[in-house]
């Protein structure tokens, strides 16, 4: 097998695996971003950083 026929088969293989990657992206069932919300919970108006403030610049 030359160089580039190895190449050429790294590439298949490769673009196979992305192929199946996405395929199986697309079959994940995710709720609408909607849904996601709960309206009935109040602002976090007084959230601080879970690990301090940022450093000075």
């Amino acid at each position: 097998m030359t160089d580039h026929a190895a190449d050429d088969d790294l590439l298949r293989r490769s673009q196979e695996s992305i192929d199946e990657a996405e395929a199986a992206a697309a079959e994940v069932d995710l709720p609408e971003q909607e849904d996601l919300i709960d309206e009935d919970l109040p602002a976090a108006d007084t959230a601080k950083p879970a690990d301090g403030p940022a450093p000075a610049a």
